[in-house]
């Protein structure tokens, strides 16, 4: 196989630059587009981000078995990348959020994963340029975001949501175009399936995809009741096989639970910047700056700078498992007593809460990854990476229950609920850090 590394990984990163571009355009501004434009409820905003989160994390094995199974790696990124364009411009229209989103789903669950293991075919066993390769691809990715977050945040402020989902779009369809005029770079990456797919196949297994999306979306509160009982299944299922593989010793698999479900309570938490934290900034704060008023989104901005900034520097570093929790937990204390006391939080002050928990993110997110990958090294590295988006999805299934903890129906003391609210989620970070913190020194 004959292909410029360097050059087609600079470009399989830039056109994951521009979906996340996309990706996060929406997302930032969904819940307050949910609230403020269609007059959802909080709860009903909240459960429909949760779900759809968690479909696109799901939707990552299932794109990878279609990959597998139909369509290969290199046309399952073209063709995931063209519905992710179609999905935007649609949700430009007035045909509400479901069918968008359905397609959004559909596209990421084909786009997202296939093209990570498109890079990683360009590197032989133990190739020195991996490491930096999936640097690039990584910091690429936040660099999207950041971008992505700052100018639609100012585009949703001044022109409106259609406006600044419009420029989202604009992410995905250059990375559609970088695909379609570099195509040849990817031409003789991956395989192709024994069996030649039919179009009508690929078309009802993308459909069935694309129906179960919508119907979860729209049914947000039933799905909530049953997308944990099948992540949960699922990673007790693979979970049994693991411990049945004598390749795996015990202790280091025990480790590895414990592991993921850091991630889990972890993220629940971290992604309440995209939701409670922006509708908190967006009703409580004060934004306004020598007449000057920061969108509320903005916030969610940070995230990719901190990690773009401090996260090479800490992945270095030797964290114990409780500290980043403390830390979560320390920057919701900090909300929790401000609100209860009835003084004003500036917009500083909800920055410097959403700079803790990034790198309190820092501290988890890479540990995990890597020590997943050490254990996927013994065997069997399909199913215990494919553990990882699963305790994602359930990590954004819970994220609802905790948006949910400050959900404003009808209340005329919202201070009172948000300080509650944070309170309950900085004791749950305090208690879930130090069960993990024992777990983890009970496996060492």
């Amino acid at each position: 196989m004959k292909t410029n590394q360097s050059k087609t990984a600079m470009m399989l990163s830039f056109a994951q630059m521009w979906e996340f571009f996309s990706y996060f355009g929406v997302r930032t501004l969904l819940v307050l587009y949910m609230v403020d434009q269609l007059q959802y409820s909080d709860s009903k905003a909240f459960g429909v981000n949760a779900v759809f989160c968690s479909l696109v994390e799901l939707g990552g094995i299932f794109g990878g078995v279609i990959a597998d199974k139909i369509l290969g790696l290199r046309r399952s990124v073209i063709l995931g990348a063209s519905l992710l364009a179609v999905s935007h411009l649609i949700l430009l229209l007035d045909v509400g959020i479901f069918i968008p989103m359905g397609l959004l789903v559909v596209g990421a669950s084909l786009f997202s994963s296939n093209i990570t293991a498109l890079l990683a075919l360009l590197y032989k066993e133990n190739d020195p340029k991996r490491e930096r390769g999936f640097t690039v691809f990584y910091m690429m990715q936040n660099l999207g975001a950041l971008i992505s977050t700052v100018i639609c945040g100012f585009v949703a402020t001044r022109y409106g949501f259609k406006a600044a989902f419009a420029v989202a779009s604009l992410g995905i369809i250059l990375g559609n175009l970088m695909l379609f005029f570099y195509r040849g770079l990817i031409v003789d990456l991956g395989f192709m399936p024994k069996k030649e797919c039919r179009p009508i196949s690929v078309l009802f297994v993308l459909f069935c995809v694309f129906f179960v999306g919508v119907i979860c979306l729209f049914y947000e509160r039933a799905a909530l009741t049953f997308l944990p009982w099948i992540g949960v299944g699922t990673l007790l299922y693979f979970a049994r096989k693991l411990l049945r593989d004598v390749r795996f010793p015990k202790e280091q698999l025990y480790q590895f639970f414990v592991y993921l479900g850091a991630l889990l309570l972890f993220f629940a938490v971290e992604d309440q910047i995209c939701s409670s934290l922006i509708l908190f900034s967006e009703r409580v704060i004060q934004r306004t700056i020598l007449g000057w008023t920061i969108p509320s989104s903005f916030i969610a901005s940070l995230n990719p700078v901190v990690i773009l900034l401090f996260g090479t520097v800490m992945m270095r570093k030797k964290i114990q498992m409780i500290l980043p929790f403390l830390l979560a937990a320390f920057a919701f204390g900090i909300l929790s007593i401000f609100c209860l006391a009835q003084i004003q939080f500036s917009v500083f002050g909800i920055m410097g809460v959403v700079v803790i928990i990034s790198f309190a993110e820092l501290m988890v997110g890479p540990l995990v990854l890597s020590f997943a990958s050490e254990v996927a090294a013994k065997g069997n590295p399909g199913m215990v990476m494919g553990m990882v988006p699963i305790a994602f999805s359930l990590a954004f299934q819970l994220s609802g229950g905790f948006s949910k903890m400050v959900a404003l129906e009808d209340s005329l003391i919202p201070l009172k609920v948000y300080g509650i609210g944070f309170g309950e989620v900085a004791i749950l970070m305090i208690v879930g850090g130090c069960v993990l913190g024992f777990l983890k020194r009970r496996f060492a």
